[in-house]
């Protein structure tokens, strides 16, 4: 799928590489372009679960903006999603939390969270960021959710559904995975400044970067039960990006690693990024 960005020479893609049938049971290197500098934010940092649970809070505009887009995007995959108390409300009692939005420069960023479970305080939130750009805010907030949906969001989705059709599943003896772990590997998304989006959507299909990542990656988990990857790469001939983080944090070892792959870059500013989750599955 491409979607072309009214009054910009960007294009979004996405490469979704074929699933396999899931189990029953189943520049800096440690930044973003998109999102360097001293940032502004607009609304919600660290967000509390007392206000999670019921207590309504002041919502910028531009958040309740995000939240709606959020929740928009969302339901595309079939399953209701609504605003409510400051957070985008999913299938069971999963939400989506924003904790923060900010504009540097232009480019909206995100910080960004799935709580598997808003009503349970010791329930994991599987954090992310994402960044977008646009003719407006909105512009530039609509592009943000929509990267973050079609990476992190289908593989949520995923982990749901279980039917192999909105991500990828790696057993955990896959050569293409992770050694003693299921991954639901989610699509890749692919911003290109000058429209083209095949070279990076190909590269990442045919790198084999998981396994590539994983001695790096061994030991970085540390929920017991679901751990969120992010993996970004990109750049132009004169910069070169890479980031992987885990569970929302910069992972400097494998960042680096990453970073020393050859992914094509061209003369104008490219970025891919996936999102990975992470089981434990010994076989």
């Amino acid at each position: 799928m491409r979607v072309a960005l009214t009054g910009n020479s960007i294009m979004v893609g996405i490469g979704v590489k074929k699933s396999r049938t899931p189990p029953a049971s189943q520049v800096p290197a440690a930044g973003n372009a998109m999102h360097q500098g001293t940032r502004s934010p607009l609304h919600l940092r660290g967000m509390s679960r007392t206000s999670r649970r019921g207590r309504r809070a002041s919502v910028h505009p531009q958040v309740k903006f995000a939240l709606n887009a959020i929740a928009k995007r969302m339901a595309s995959y079939g399953e209701r999603w609504r605003v409510r108390d400051g957070m985008v409300w999913g299938p069971g009692d999963s939400a989506v939390v924003i904790r923060e939005l900010d504009f540097d420069g232009g480019p909206a960023h995100l910080d960004l969270g799935i709580d598997l479970n808003a009503k349970n305080q010791e329930a994991p939130i599987l954090w992310d960021c994402t960044s977008g750009v646009g003719g407006t805010k909105e512009a530039s907030i609509k592009q943000a959710v929509e990267m973050w949906a079609m990476t992190a969001g289908a593989a949520f989705m995923e982990l749901l559904y279980q039917r192999g059709e909105l991500a990828e599943h790696f057993q955990h003896d896959d050569p293409g995975g992770l050694q003693g772990h299921h991954v639901i590997h989610g699509p890749v998304g692919v911003v290109a400044m000058n429209g083209d989006v095949e070279p990076l959507t190909e590269w990442f299909a045919e790198s084999q970067i998981l396994p590539r990542l994983g001695g790096a990656l061994a030991g970085s988990f540390d929920h017991p039960h679901l751990n969120g990857v992010k993996i970004l790469c990109g750049g132009d001939r004169d910069v070169k990006l890479a980031e992987v983080r885990v569970n929302g944090e910069v992972h400097e070892q494998a960042s680096a690693i990453l970073r020393e792959f050859d992914w094509p870059r061209g003369a104008k500013f490219a970025y891919a990024r996936t999102y990975l989750l992470v089981l434990p599955d010994h076989g």
